[in-house]
């Protein structure tokens, strides 16, 4: 996805996340490998926040850390570890590991669709082209789905702001598109090319929107108690949800994103998607894909949004 070419073994069994780890893992995860990382999670992606890691691969709070802090592989570790591959999304990356002489298959996320190109490289790297296909299937089926419910109420497109209120930005630029998705009207839409987009208290009053989207449960708390957002719409009407975590957080690019769009459709559109449970398929995805059965109170906690 670099335009490289690169050597790897006809079989890999040993595979090294070095970047956003949490995104990287969740691919390998969905085509139900994760016995082959060797790494952990790095410190500043690690915690709580992240028990869903934990519990599709138990083995992750064992393994040796192969990056700093600022995301830069530590090839030593690398050496000592010998994966087969390393999966990075950091070009950077690609030259720093070739001095531990291990092949990088740099993967890139930039369009929502480019998901699935992921998942049909990986498909081919652990020769398991069948499980990639039936993701990608999953991806356009529930997809398609979703805005053939939709398009029963075209013309009617709340106001949505999806938001980190203690840094008062809409943090990812994937949000605008799945919040399209799911029938929304992203207040943020524009032409911007950074990743996050900060914003006045001023600005959020003049959008006014109509559902709150915010990264965690405290931050819901946090603000139905401020008084200073009292007239917003959203707060008005108690529409306001926490972003749900699974192996990483629904907000930001996850191979969970099928889920975001329909658990968003239904926060936007609660009487369109009101036989549709959430909650199911979940269970559903993660069995299927991450070979992971959850039990209900895990289900919830997910969708809350604590930590």
């Amino acid at each position: 996805m670099a335009g490289r070419s690169v050597t790897i073994a006809d079989r890999v069994t040993r595979v090294a996340t070095i970047g956003p780890v949490p995104v990287l893992n969740s691919f390998v995860f969905a085509l139900g490998e994760a016995r082959s990382l060797v790494n952990g999670l790095p410190p500043n992606l690690s915690g709580p926040r992240w028990r869903m890691q934990y519990l599709v691969d138990p083995e992750i709070s064992r393994r040796p850390i192969l990056q700093g802090g600022g995301g830069a592989p530590l090839v030593e570790g690398l050496i000592e570890t010998k994966p087969d591959i390393v999966l990075t999304m950091d070009r950077k990356t690609i030259d720093l590991v070739a001095r531990a002489h291990t092949p990088a298959v740099f993967l890139s996320w930039r369009q929502p669709d480019d998901v699935k190109t992921v998942m049909r490289l990986l498909g081919r790297i652990y020769d398991k082209t069948e499980a990639a296909e039936a993701y990608c299937s999953y991806f356009d089926t529930t997809l398609g789905n979703i805005s053939a419910r939709l398009a029963q109420r075209s013309a009617q497109r709340p106001r949505v702001l999806y938001a980190n209120l203690k840094r008062m930005t809409q943090p990812h630029l994937i949000a605008e598109w799945w919040i399209t998705q799911a029938g929304g009207r992203s207040v943020t839409e524009g032409d911007r090319l950074t990743e996050a987009l900060t914003f006045s208290r001023e600005q959020l009053l003049a959008w006014d929107p109509e559902v709150m989207i915010l990264s965690n449960a405290s931050e819901v708390a946090e603000a139905y108690a401020d008084p200073r957002l009292s007239t917003v719409s959203a707060i008005r009407n108690r529409r306001v949800a926490a972003i749900p975590t699974g192996v990483h957080l629904w907000g930001n690019r996850t191979v969970e994103e099928p889920l975001t769009v329909l658990w968003a459709a239904q926060l936007i559109h609660p009487d369109l998607f009101r036989d549709w449970d959430i909650r199911d398929e979940v269970a559903a995805f993660y069995a299927n894909f991450f070979e992971k059965p959850l039990t209900k109170p895990e289900i919830e906690k997910m969708l809350s949004g604590r930590s």
